[in-house]
This record gives structure tokens, C-alpha cells and sequence, in this order.
């Protein structure tokens, strides 16, 4: 039986995506900078966007 998570679930949801769009850009002008190591931070922005809006559709549709 899987656990419903509600409101809490959605808020870790939005909180992901937001910190996955900030690794994103912090990733992305690393990159054209040059700088070492920007692309696990963009590979780990779009993990946190993904994981994130997955547990935002799921948490609507369980009612949240």
C-alpha cells in the first residue's frame, strides 16, 4: 500500500524543482565559464526537476 505524503509531499515536490532549476543555471553559467565540474551540477538539476515534478503529478492525483 503506497504512503500519501499530502501536503508535505507536494511542498518536497515544488522544493526540488526549485533547487533543481537553481543547479540548472548554477550549472549551466559554470559551463560557459569553463568552470570544473558544471556538469554533474546540470546532471543533478534536471534529476531534481524530474524526480520532483514526478512526486507533484503523483501527490495531485493521490488528492493532496
Amino acid at each position: 500500500m503506497p504512503h500519501r505524503f499530502g501536503k508535505v509531499g507536494l511542498g518536497l515536490g515544488w522544493l526540488l524543482i526549485a533547487m533543481g532549476i537553481t543547479y540548472l543555471a548554477l550549472g549551466g553559467r559554470g559551463a560557459v565559464a569553463h568552470v570544473p565540474g558544471s556538469l554533474p551540477r546540470i546532471i543533478v538539476g534536471l534529476v531534481a526537476v524530474v524526480v520532483g515534478s514526478s512526486i507533484v503529478r503523483w501527490a495531485r492525483r493521490a488528492g493532496a
